[in-house]
C-alpha cells in the first residue's frame, strides 16, 4: 500500500513538472489580437543567451482572427542543421545563412478544425469558424538580437544583409522582404498565404535576386487562374520591368513605375479577374495575394538598385 502511495506521489509529481514545462514553452510564444492585427511576443533560450522577437501580422480583411486558430509558433533552430541549409539558395561560397544571434524559425499554420469554433447548438450557423482573409497580409518581425548596419537612410537600413525569407512547410525558402528598417532589425514582408519564416543573412548581388525574383513572379502569373487576356496583361507589364531593368542602359525607376502598375492592375482585379480570398481549409488560392507579395518584393529589389545597394 505505501509503495503503491509512493508510486502515485511520483507518477503525480513529474505530471505536474510536465504541465509546468508545457505552460512555460506556451508563455515564451505569447500571442494577441487587435482588430485586423496579430502581436507575438517570443522570449526562447538559445542563440546568444535568449532569442527575442515582436511579430506583427496586419491583415486587410480578416474575418475569425484570434490566437488559437492564427496558430503561431516557434522554434529555435541550428543554423549548420544540413536540412535547414538545404532549404536555402544553394551558392558558393554560402550566400545565405541564419545568423547564430537569431535561429529563430517562426510557423503560421491556421488550424482547420472548424468544430472547435462553433457553438453546435444552431442549425442554420453556416460562418465555419476558420480564420481567412481577402488579398494580402504584412508580417513584421523585430529583433533587438541582430543590428542594422550603418549608415541607416532614416528608418531604412539599406546596407544591411538580412532578409525575411518564407517558406511552404518543410520547402525552400525565399526572400519575401518588402522593407528592413532600423530598430534594431525590423523585416518586412507580404504575401496570401503562409507557412514558415526565417530572418537569413543574403549575401548574393542585388541583381541576381532581382532575376530570380521576377522568375518567380513569373512563374506564379502562368500558375495563377486568369483569363487569357488578364494573364497576357501582366506579364507584358512584368516584362517592361525587365526590359528597364536589364537592358542597357538601365533605367530602375522606369522599371519601378512599370512594376507599380502590374501591382495595379492586380488590385484592380482582385476579386474580380482574381481570386483573392485564403481560407485555413485551403479549398481556394489566393492568386492576387500571391502574386502582390512576389511584386511587392521585386519591388525592394528595384529600389535598392536604383539606390546602388
Amino acid at each position: 500500500m505505501a509503495r503503491q502511495l509512493r508510486c502515485s506521489i511520483v507518477a503525480l509529481g513529474v505530471a505536474w513538472l510536465l504541465a509546468l514545462s508545457a505552460l512555460a514553452a506556451r508563455a515564451a510564444v505569447t500571442v494577441s489580437v487587435v482588430g485586423n492585427q496579430a502581436f507575438a511576443q517570443i522570449s526562447l533560450p538559445g542563440g546568444l543567451g535568449t532569442v527575442d522577437a515582436d511579430v506583427t501580422i496586419t491583415f486587410d480583411e480578416p474575418v475569425n482572427l484570434t490566437p488559437a486558430e492564427l496558430n503561431l509558433t516557434a522554434v529555435v533552430v541550428d543554423p549548420n542543421d544540413a536540412a535547414l541549409v538545404a532549404r536555402l539558395p544553394a551558392c558558393a561560397p554560402l550566400c545565405a545563412a541564419v545568423d547564430p544571434a537569431f535561429p529563430l524559425l517562426i510557423t503560421v499554420e491556421p488550424l482547420d478544425v472548424p468544430w472547435l469554433y462553433r457553438s453546435g447548438f444552431e442549425t442554420d450557423e453556416t460562418d465555419p469558424g476558420l480564420l481567412g482573409f481577402s488579398n494580402t497580409y504584412e508580417i513584421e518581425i523585430h529583433t533587438p538580437d541582430l543590428d542594422c548596419s550603418a549608415p541607416a537612410v532614416g528608418l531604412t537600413c539599406p546596407a544591411t544583409p538580412y532578409r525575411l525569407f518564407k517558406a511552404p512547410l518543410a520547402g525552400a525558402f525565399a526572400d519575401y522582404t518588402d522593407d528592413v528598417l532600423k530598430g534594431s532589425v525590423r523585416a518586412r514582408g507580404r504575401d496570401g498565404a503562409f507557412s514558415q519564416f526565417l530572418i537569413v543573412a543574403d549575401t548574393r548581388t542585388t541583381v541576381s535576386v532581382e532575376q530570380d525574383k521576377a522568375l518567380r513572379l513569373e512563374a506564379r502569373i502562368n500558375a495563377a487562374s486568369l483569363d487569357d487576356t488578364l494573364r497576357s496583361d501582366l506579364l507584358g507589364q512584368l516584362a517592361l520591368v525587365q526590359v528597364a531593368a536589364l537592358v542597357d542602359p538601365v533605367d530602375y525607376t522606369l522599371a519601378i513605375a512599370d512594376l507599380d502598375a502590374l501591382i495595379a492592375t492586380v488590385e484592380a482585379n482582385a476579386g474580380s479577374g482574381i481570386a483573392n480570398r485564403w481560407s485555413a481549409d485551403h479549398g481556394v488560392v489566393n492568386d492576387a495575394g500571391e502574386i502582390e507579395g512576389l511584386a511587392q518584393t521585386l519591388r525592394y529589389t528595384l529600389v535598392r538598385l536604383q539606390s546602388g545597394n
